[in-house]
């Protein structure tokens, strides 16, 4: 990833404030990481260092621009009407983008149980038994906040892994899941296979391993500003 003016400001930034006074309030952990994934997420879409987002730079991260690839959402967010997406911008809109995100990924699961009826009492065996269902449960931050034991218990098994890439790649593409695990994506960042199998996501997985090391703290971070209040997080 390059180092256009607009990320050298970000870096700056982050490098003044963490010389202010230590009278002053210093950010919690989870306020450092929120600011980094919403920084992160745009600058890793923002192919050609403008600054902004357009349409095709949007529609290349379905996963995380989702809200904004509807038109009537991206006219909303779009302040100033200049047919493109701002940080500024992005970031006004980050509360009906998370509403958003929430019910459309609880509308996700409620169709995935019309499919998979037993997906409510799934166990670790019926989900190694559904390698696809697991791809789809393991793009889900919902499912894999509210069921967090039984995730592990699945994406754990090396074995397992290894026949199903596709989905230990859907689980890192599952950003916001991984910048709110810390600790499990240090873990998941040491297979090379996976995460080189993903050349999008190599500059983002390398900024969140050096702010995993510049800010050790929880292995789980549950108050982020992109995680739904509405999410019942079982540690």
């Amino acid at each position: 990833m390059t180092f256009p003016y607009f990320r050298v400001s970000l870096v700056l930034c982050s490098f003044f404030c963490s010389l202010s006074p230590v009278s002053a309030q210093s950010p919690t952990v989870d306020q450092i990481t929120s600011k980094w994934f919403q920084e992160e997420r745009f600058l890793m879409a923002d192919r050609n260092d403008d600054a902004r987002l357009d349409r095709t730079e949007l529609a290349a991260f379905p996963e995380e621009f989702v809200y904004f690839l509807d038109p009537r959402q991206l006219s909303w967010a779009d302040q100033n009407r200049d047919g493109v997406l701002h940080f500024s911008e992005m970031m006004d809109a980050r509360q009906s983008e998370l509403n958003f995100r929430f019910q459309q990924e609880r509308r996700a699961y409620q169709e995935l149980v019309r499919s998979y009826p037993l997906l409510p009492q799934a166990d670790t065996r019926y989900l190694k038994d559904h390698p696809e269902l697991v791809t789809m449960l393991f793009g889900n931050l919902i499912w894999m906040l509210e069921n967090a034991e039984l995730a592990r218990s699945v994406y754990e098994d090396p074995v397992w892994a290894a026949r199903h890439p596709e989905s230990m790649m859907a689980l890192h593409r599952n950003l916001r899941w991984m910048a709110a695990n810390p600790a499990k994506a240090k873990d998941l960042y040491r297979d090379r296979q996976v995460t080189q199998s993903l050349p999008e996501l190599l500059a983002w997985r390398a900024d969140h391993q050096d702010l995993i090391r510049r800010h050790p703290g929880p292995s789980q971070l549950t108050q982020l500003d992109f995680i739904h209040a509405g999410i019942r997080i079982r540690r």
